[in-house]
């Protein structure tokens, strides 16, 4: 699934005309929306856009709030920047653009020029791929590991016998995560409207997710490694507990056979 921009069709978020300090980060108003990033963790960072008078602030997913974090807020010229004991992130403010490092000022994930757009009720995210970038995750889906190259839509499916190049199938999982240069991340994007992924599917330039409607939702989630991201992306989403032994012995299927 391709992702193209078209300019005269879009609306960015435009240039920052006010902001506020929040008890987990801080709210912006925009020449065409507005925003909140609010800190989770040290190390996860929720950025919500809308263009409505108000936030959709219902999750069908994330079970927990903003925890207190020691965070650090800096105003300069250009830009907003939140310093976490993990992260920094840096909001520029014309136009509003969103980038996320560690504490070396290694740059994790960061907007694309087009930022987050508007594309009637359709609402996206352009992210800079960087070089040599990978990604895996998205749940069930067919397909190479690394998802580089390919585009998805999460839209749960009953895609009875199913081909290796079949999409979407049963089970969509809005998350995945990026890894270059050593560095890793994830991404969860928190909107229930039929969403879309695209890895470079038709550049090597950037990368996107996008929903038909609603709220540009997402979840930055760092870590040192890909099993910290996994352990801070169920911080958010919850952990199921062990399942009784009976349930994983033996088991038997009467479709078909």
């Amino acid at each position: 699934m391709a992702t193209t921009f078209n300019s005269t069709l879009s609306q960015s978020l435009g240039k920052l005309l006010s902001w506020n300090k929040r008890d987990h980060g801080l709210s912006g108003e925009t020449s065409f929306g507005k925003f909140m990033v609010s800190c989770y963790s040290d190390s996860i960072v929720r950025v919500h856009i809308t263009k409505a008078e108000n936030f959709d602030e219902f999750s069908y997913a994330v079970i927990v709030q903003p925890a207190p974090a020691d965070i650090n807020i800096i105003d300069t010229n250009d830009s907003l920047i939140i310093k976490t004991k993990k992260l920094i992130v840096t909001i520029q403010k014309d136009p509003v653009r969103f980038s996320f490092a560690n504490l070396d000022n290694q740059v994790i994930n960061e907007d694309d020029t087009f930022g987050t757009s508007w594309n009637g009720d359709q609402v996206t995210t352009y992210k800079k791929m960087q070089e040599g970038e990978r990604f895996i995750g998205l749940g069930e889906k067919t397909g190479p590991l690394d998802r580089r190259g390919h585009g998805y839509q999460n839209w749960n499916t009953d895609n009875f016998a199913y081909s290796s190049g079949s999409d979407p199938l049963y089970c969509t999982t809005p998350f995945y995560i990026g890894i270059h240069h050593g560095l890793h991340y994830g991404i969860f994007f928190d909107n229930s409207h039929k969403s879309f992924f695209n890895f470079g599917a038709s550049n090597n330039r950037f990368s996107s997710f996008y929903a038909d409607a609603g709220d540009m939702n997402y979840y930055f989630i760092g870590g040192d490694s890909v099993p910290e991201i996994i352990e801070n992306y169920t911080h958010l989403t919850g952990r199921m507990e062990m399942p009784p032994l009976w349930s994983i012995g033996y088991q038997q299927c009467r479709y078909s056979y």
